[in-house]
């Protein structure tokens, strides 16, 4: 199904990088520009975003979706911002995290039925196959990272796995081929496969004719990055050579969207359960969310408080 709607899906192989901050305030930032926005929650075991928007009590969200049979405007919950609304995630109720093949299908239907010019979508931490679905449903996606080393090989790993979950899905018929990119199964699967030019190398061997598909679906894949928490110019480093690890051993352009100061005021602007980018649109990282979101939408977005 084709959507005129841009989904923008923000995911992460790391909890605590700041996904849903930025996320929420991406949301809110693209619907001051004068779009019509949705931010879903699409962390299904462990909602919270609803809480950076100041919404202490979801009235409804997915599980009414599923349980209940709303049709997908029904979930939208006004946030008081204009042009942005809001779909909850199915809550921490027992096995909301376990939407089964269907239940995510059903789900992708609903957001590309959505009547907004963009969609935002927080994902949760990891690389699930339902994670790295809505990752790779996207017209922009984007990988959350820190500086911290732990956090860019982690980012990497979510890279490499959104990517080989892409590749797998395509040779999903081709069961000797598959094995090579799908890990889900460690003891079936050819863990050497590591690298772009390993998995060209492996699949030449046992079917040439694939080599070419694989090509453009590696030269589609476009993730962009944002680097969080970032104190000094060393810090900056770290999206630089995230770009420099993807190209190398996965021939992927990842794109340097850049990067947030770190900053007392959104860990405030969290706690007040106020988006930064409104409770002090002046301050680095709002001046930094700006310019990010400049580049997302090809506008120059300068807010006043």
């Amino acid at each position: 199904m084709s959507t005129s709607t841009n989904i923008v899906s923000v995911g992460g192989g790391k909890g605590g990088v700041g996904k849903s901050i930025v996320s929420t305030n991406l949301a809110v930032g693209i619907a001051l520009s004068g779009q019509k926005v949705v931010l879903i929650d699409g962390d299904f075991g462990a909602s919270n975003l609803h809480a950076l928007l100041g919404i202490n009590h979801p009235p409804y969200g997915f599980q009414d979706f599923f349980l209940k049979s709303k049709s997908p405007d029904s979930l939208l919950i006004d946030t008081g911002i204009n042009n942005l609304k809001f779909i909850s995630s199915a809550g921490d109720n027992p096995g909301s995290a376990n939407i089964d093949a269907y239940g995510i299908q059903k789900i992708m239907s609903l957001i590309k039925k959505l009547k907004a010019n963009t969609v935002v979508l927080d994902l949760g931490p990891g690389t699930s196959f339902n994670v790295l679905d809505f990752f790779n449903m996207s017209l922009q996606s984007i990988v959350m990272s820190s500086p911290e080393m732990t956090s860019v090989m982690k980012t990497f790993s979510f890279i490499r796995s959104a990517l080989f979950r892409r590749i797998s899905l395509h040779l999903k018929n081709l069961s000797n081929l598959q094995k090579l990119v799908d890990h889900s199964h460690p003891s079936k699967a050819d863990i050497e496969t590591y690298t772009v030019n390993t998995l060209r190398v492996n699949v030449k061997k046992v079917d040439p004719s694939q080599v070419q598909q694989i090509n453009e679906i590696i030269g589609q894949f476009k993730p962009s990055i944002i680097i969080n928490r970032v104190r000094n110019k060393k810090d900056l480093l770290a999206g630089n050579n995230l770009v420099n690890l993807v190209k190398k051993y996965l021939d992927v352009d990842l794109k340097y969207l850049g990067y947030i100061a770190e900053s007392d005021r959104v860990r405030d602007s969290v706690e007040e359960m106020v988006p930064f980018l409104i409770k002090d649109p002046q301050s680095k990282p709002s001046e930094n969310l700006q310019q990010i979101i400049g580049t997302l939408t090809n506008t120059d977005l300068h807010l006043v408080k």
